[in-house]
């Protein structure tokens, strides 16, 4: 080291001796520092930075002056305004937080309570100016402002809505989420600021702490009673902030603007990746906040010597794109930051698709390495989920600790690999052969499966490996009929001429097929026989032997006996646990399974447990994209619907719209997700926003399930219920006249299916004050209902909340007797 010491050499030394002299009682700092031998000029800076921390107001959170920590400003059974306080559930430097009760006599409603610390009667017109924008901030990521006033002293409160959850960074540290559903979440919450900004509203506060994730998994924003309004491009200054998350800008005293919740959002995101804030100023006054801030760029994550729990490694390709996205979020200079909030959610959506960032693209070569990876890794990811399916249905790969053990399944596993091969290169033969005539994707892969049973019928054992992929391949596009006489062929094989244990793997794939098609009498003999082969060696065959309880349980279930299909998944659960761990496809599934059987038990807590188990595992393993992912998400949205919390399952079901559209596009599936989302929009009350779902649901019914089908006609039953609740009456009646017309001309006067039509068609007639229309139609209903067993008694249900709905006269039905729709 030279004689003289760098500018930042020189800081640092201030810094740590400003620090230490800070620590002790305020009238023993100067001589304790005039005893240090750091040289008169280093001496005279620390001088002047306790000089001027001793001075400094307020305005970063602490305690307000005069406020003893102990004693609240308010205690339970207090009143403020029209609330009584329930309890104390927090307190920090801008103010308490209360739950609170409404107690004015009207209605019950919950709210958590702030009171402004350091604020008195003359902020409170411009409070209120701004409480009256606020509260028209209307959005699922947003907990609203509902009240607000003066307490008996004169210091202005606010009541907030109440949201039960966790900081986000706390709730991603205790699931230790991985680096994807981190940035999720955070694209969530843009959204939500996306909204304020649209209404001119700056959070202008952001931290982990006011950002609550419920038990769904949704993002809440909270404390939007301390935002600002745009003005001119700017906002006044905020007197009190949380300097840990501050943009640069709020600790000068500048303008803050959209930019200023960039920088909050993505030192949020810093603290969820590398589970440290931005800057730790815990403790410090001003001046020395100030100083650091001049040198705050933070460290690049991907390099940190430290990431959050449940951040991997092995995400190094995305953390070097967040890496660059927080760099430009982060700038000293608003101006170099993104330009809006929306721009920020866009680059992280394009990292997580690996398209290439905005905040990259000066890089040399970025753009090539970017193509690479969206290129190769689809076709890698392909050969690998291919590959899994040839393992059988629900068979995975087991580290066996010996070395033989693990010889034979390279040996299997390059079998596979070889059948999974010669089905591709068949089909890629037969479309190279029909290119130009117009042939579909399905009739490629029937001629595919026809020249590979043609084979198989000439050489059996050579053969059968890619027969029985072909058959699985069928199976996961959930076309049984096509898979069962394949996988047939395989289970019926002559001994010998045939491996046996590709035998056995057929015989336990076209169970799932059998119980799929409702022959359960098949299934169970065929898994007993598969069960059978694999006792035989059950040290070499245990995986397979522990993923069948997954079939057993459903047989079960199909036999009445829900409990016992429990206990089995359990123990099975266990065992999978014991090869597998936690992170596993299997254990997942396992998990999913035990949540739709506690689901059926009517165990509705612990059934959500095991779908939330189920998620976690689906995110730590990076398959949230993958089949079994989005079956989680369906029964754990059903579960919510049955329940009666529509709130809590609208998230799940629309993230499994979201995934079904996005990865394996338009069909009947498609077309059944969608509607059963729009029925839940409906009865969330979004009409408007239920109409485009239940149109597209509409057309991909009558595409992929034909003009008149239940799926179709049910969707377009529930389009008109939503065009009637948006207003728009003449579309609604088009639309349950058709529905009824395909109903009555395909199915039958009397199918469930007309029901649904009339049912929505009554609404119709009763809203427009034709009653006598709507009590004929609702008669037919009943008259439906009558014979179409559970189905019926769910229609008698709906009809009878009609009436009630719409005052209509209780049924006085003729026995025997039945009108036909018009």
């Amino acid at each position: 080291m030279g004689a003289e010491m760098t500018d930042r050499e020189t800081w640092q030394r201030v810094e740590a001796l400003f620090d230490a002299a800070w620590e002790r009682p305020a009238a023993e700092r100067r001589a304790w520092l005039q005893r240090q031998s750091s040289g008169p000029s280093i001496i005279a800076q620390v001088l002047s930075l306790l000089d001027a921390a001793e001075e400094a107001d307020d305005f970063l959170e602490t305690p307000a002056a005069g406020q003893d920590e102990s004693e609240p400003l308010l205690v339970p059974g207090e009143r403020a305004g029209c609330w009584r306080i329930e309890r104390a559930i927090g307190r920090g430097g801008m103010g308490e937080v209360y739950d609170a009760q409404r107690d004015d006599g009207l209605f019950e409603q919950r709210g958590a309570l702030k009171v402004i610390t350091g604020a008195d009667a003359s902020d409170w017109q411009r409070f209120d100016a701004e409480r009256q924008i606020l509260a028209s901030l209307e959005h699922p990521g947003i907990a609203r402002l509902i009240d607000g006033g003066l307490l008996a002293t004169e210091r202005p409160f606010m009541v907030m809505e109440y949201v039960d959850g966790l900081p986000i960074d706390e709730y991603c540290r205790q699931r230790r989420l991985p680096l994807r559903s981190c940035i999720q979440l955070v694209r969530q919450v843009a959204a939500a600021l996306a909204h304020a900004h649209g209404r001119l509203v700056v959070h202008s506060d952001l931290k982990p702490s006011n950002i609550l994730v419920d038990a769904t998994g949704r993002p809440r924003l909270i404390d939007f009673g301390i935002a600002h309004l745009v003005e001119g491009g700017g906002v006044h200054r905020q007197t009190r902030l949380s300097p840990d998350y501050a943009a640069p800008e709020q600790l000068r005293d500048g303008a803050i603007s959209t930019a200023t919740d960039v920088y909050g959002l993505a030192a949020v995101l810093f603290k969820l990746v590398t589970g440290e804030p931005v800057r730790r100023t815990a403790g410090l006054p001003t001046p020395v906040v100030m100083a650091r801030i001049a040198d705050a760029a933070p460290a690049a994550v991907s390099q940190s010597g430290k990431l959050a729990e449940g951040i991997a490694r092995a995400e190094h390709g995305l953390l070097a794109d967040i890496d660059a996205i927080l760099r430009k979020a982060l700038a000293l200079d608003p101006a170099a930051r993104y330009a809006s909030i929306e721009a920020f959610e866009k680059d992280l959506a394009l990292a997580l698709d690996h398209r290439p960032v905005r905040a990259r693209l000066h890089e040399r070569g970025y753009l090539v390495r970017r193509w690479l990876r969206r290129n190769l890794l689809p076709i890698l990811a392909t050969t690998v989920v291919v590959a899994s399916l040839a393992t059988g249905l629900a068979m995975a790969v087991v580290q066996e600790r010996e070395a033989s053990r693990q010889r034979d399944e390279a040996v299997r596993e390059r079998a596979r690999l070889e059948a999974i091969q010669q089905a591709v290169f068949h089909m890629f033969r037969v479309a190279g052969e029909s290119r130009g005539a117009g042939t579909t994707a399905s009739e490629v892969l029937d001629a595919a499966a026809q020249r590979i049973q043609d084979g198989y019928a000439r050489d059996p054992a050579t053969a059968a490996p890619t027969l029985h992929a072909l058959g699985e391949l069928y199976f996961l596009l959930n076309d049984y009929e096509a898979a069962a006489p394949l996988l047939r062929r395989l289970a019926q094989a002559e001994p010998g001429s045939v491996d046996a244990s590709l035998i056995a793997a057929a015989r336990y794939d076209l169970a799932q097929v059998e119980l799929r098609l409702g022959d359960t009498a098949a299934a169970r003999e065929l898994i007993a026989l598969a069960q059978a082969f694999w006792q035989s060696d059950p040290g070499r065959w245990r995986s397979r032997l522990v993923d069948s309880r997954l079939v057993e349980a459903q047989l079960l279930r199909e036999a009445g006996d829900t409990e016992g299909a429990v206990r089995l998944l359990q123990e099975g659960l266990q065992e999978r646990i014991e090869l597998s761990g936690i992170r596993h496809r299997e254990t997942g599934v396992f998990y999913n399974n035990i949540g739709v059987q506690k689901f059926a038990l009517g165990q509705y807590e612990p059934a959500r447990e095991a779908f939330r188990t189920a998620r976690d595992i689906w995110q730590a393993i990076e398959l949230e994209q993958s089949p079994d992912a989005l079956n989680t998400l369906n029964n754990w949205g059903a579960l919510e619907v049955t329940a009666g919390d529509f709130l809590a399952a609208e998230p799940l079901l629309r993230e499994a719209v979201d995934l079904r559209r996005r990865n394996y596009g338009a069909s009947a599936a498609t077309a059944a997700l969608l509607n059963n989302y729009g029925k839940l929009l409906l009865r969330l009350e979004r009409a408007p926003d239920a109409i485009p779902v239940l149109e597209e649901a509409s057309e991909q019914g009558q595409r992929f399930a034909g003009s008149g089908s239940m799926l179709h006609i049910a969707a377009l039953s529930g389009l008109a219920e939503a065009q009637l609740g948006a207003g728009r009456i003449a579309e609604a009646r088009d639309s349950a006249l058709k529905a009824g017309q395909a109903a009555r001309d395909h199915l039958g006067a009397t199918h469930p299916a007309t029901a649904l039509a009339n049912l929505a068609l009554a609404q119709i007639y009763a809203h427009e004050g034709e009653a006598a229309r709507a009590t004929a139609l609702l008669g037919d209903v009943d008259a439906i209902a009558a014979q179409s067993g559970p189905t019926g008694a769910r229609l008698a249900a709906q009809a009878a909340d009609v009436r009630k709905r719409y005052r209509l006269e209780a049924p006085r039905p003729t026995p025997g007797t039945a009108r036909l729709s018009p």
